[in-house]
């Protein structure tokens, strides 16, 4: 403590005092080792010469341990050499400034224990020569707290939601994440120099300010709007914002929490769900329409054909059974139209298997048959092509309306069996055929579609009466066009 510091001469060349107090060197001495941090005095070559009590407590060395030691003790291995460099270039060029400025410093404690800390240097000039003030100071709990610092911002750029905090009074952003960076395009830097308003085009200042008034005054603690935000590029970008004021003790809050959600997904599975009650609402009228159609407009068109077809069999007159006959064939025809209309309306039912189809087919014709068909199926009847599918289905319902009209059966059997080709067999016990099998339309129609498949249809009287039809088409048959179906 006896070297003096060239920069403490008075005018004259005396020593300037250091106070007024008429400190003496005790007392000197006592405020350098009573400094919350620790103090170093080391000289150009690096060699400890004087330390205070802070610096024990921090390296955990008896000052007698460091005097005339060399300041590299007290840092990691790895830090030496490049120390010694640092040192060298430092009484070059002596100056008060921190040490490692930028950098991530650490010391190490006698047991080996490494801390970070922070130092600054300040050049002493004395007549013994140059030395250097070292001021240390540990920053462990400062590094600890800007490790979770870090740990946060890491966890909240970790969402995709837009989080900020703008002040209350300026409403310019004073944080901004990663997430918010990304709504609008611009950088964290651009946007702590704005505002809500740069972004949300709904809002003006007054009606920003009338939202959070209810925030400041502690009516509410949070509120939840939709609204858009406006990217750089002009496009605008549906959220969902909740906003939260920082609590403040001393009074009104001084800040807000502002975070968005991108809600673009939501509102359009919205729209979706939308639209998707409204098709169901409209199949739900398609399929009422139908319903309709087949239990009372398709039954009283059958019933009328059948007692118009009654007349024509009772009557003895040629003419009226001639003019009788296209009337029946129009109401056949009519009734297809129907079924075909009823498939379309109800289109929106999701594809039941083809042995499911027959049996429906089946159970509906049952009402005017009066009795229920058998049915023996053999084969992949699940694994027809769908087009021959498209063809089968009417066909049978053709099948069945026939020997209800013209076979005054009591029972019928229909077989279906599927190998390289799929067999069509429906055998009743009515009154069999007479020597016009392909009287009227019906018979026609079965057999034009088994033709356009490249397949073919027989009908024949059965040995012990009644009627059998056969309806054969190979698998490998083309769909046939639309010419071809009409």
């Amino acid at each position: 403590m006896n070297e003096s510091p060239s920069n403490d001469l008075a005018p004259e060349g005396g020593l300037r005092p250091l106070s007024d107090a008429g400190l003496d060197d005790q007392a000197i001495w006592g405020l350098v080792d009573g400094a919350p941090d620790g103090i170093a005095l080391v000289d150009e070559m690096g060699k400890i010469l004087l330390v205070n009590r802070r610096i024990e407590a921090l390296f955990g060395y008896d000052r007698m341990e460091l005097l005339g030691r060399s300041v590299d003790v007290l840092l990691p291995e790895r830090f030496r050499q490049i120390h010694r460099a640092h040192r060298t270039r430092y009484r070059v060029e002596p100056r008060t400034r921190t040490m490692g400025a930028g950098l991530s410093l650490f010391g190490q404690r006698a047991d080996g224990r490494e801390f970070p800390l922070e130092i600054s240097l300040s050049p002493l000039a004395t007549q013994a020569g140059l030395r250097v003030v070292a001021t240390i100071r540990d920053i462990s709990e400062r590094a600890h707290a800007e490790a979770d610092a870090r740990r946060i911002r890491a966890v909240l750029d970790a969402t995709s939601d837009a989080l900020s905090i703008f002040d209350a009074d300026t409403l310019r952003f004073t944080y901004a994440n990663k997430g918010a960076a990304d709504h609008v395009g611009y950088s964290r830097d651009e946007l702590l120099g704005m505002t809500m308003l740069h972004i949300a085009p709904e809002f003006t200042e007054a009606t920003l300010r009338a939202t959070l008034d209810p925030l400041l005054s502690g009516e509410k603690s949070s509120h939840t709007f939709a609204t858009v935000h406006r990217h750089r590029d002009g496009t605008d970008l549906p959220v969902e914002i909740v906003l939260q004021a920082v609590s403040n003790p001393d009074g009104p809050p001084r800040a807000f929490v502002n975070i968005a959600r991108d809600i673009s997904q939501r509102l359009a599975a919205d729209e979706l769900l939308r639209r998707a009650e409204q098709d169901v609402r409209v199949f739900e009228d398609r399929e009422r329409i139908a319903r309709d159609l087949h239990d009372v407009v398709i039954q009283k068109l059958f019933a009328a054909g059948l007692g118009i077809n009654a007349v024509a069999a009772r009557s003895t007159d040629p003419e009226i059974v001639q003019r009788l006959g296209p009337i029946i064939d129009d109401l056949d025809d009519t009734i297809r139209e129907l079924r075909s209309t009823i498939f379309g309306l109800s289109a929106r039912q999701a594809p039941a298997s083809t042995r499911s189809e027959i049996q429906r087919i089946i159970t509906e014709e049952q009402g005017v048959l009066g009795f229920e068909p058998a049915l023996r199926l053999d084969g992949a009847i699940d694994a027809l092509p769908s087009h021959i599918v498209t063809e089968l289905l009417p066909i049978i319902r053709e099948v069945l309306s026939n020997v209800a009209r013209h076979a005054h059966a009591t029972s019928a059997t229909i077989e279906l069996n599927v190998t390289d080709r799929l067999c069509l067999r429906v055998q009743d016990n009515g009154i069999g055929i007479g020597r016009e099998p392909t009287k009227g339309n019906g018979i026609g129609n079965v057999t034009t579609r088994a033709t356009n498949l490249g397949g073919s249809c027989h009908i024949r009287n059965a040995p012990d009466g009644g009627t059998v039809l056969e309806w054969l088409v190979p698998l490998n048959s083309a769909p046939a066009s639309r010419n071809q179906m009409r």
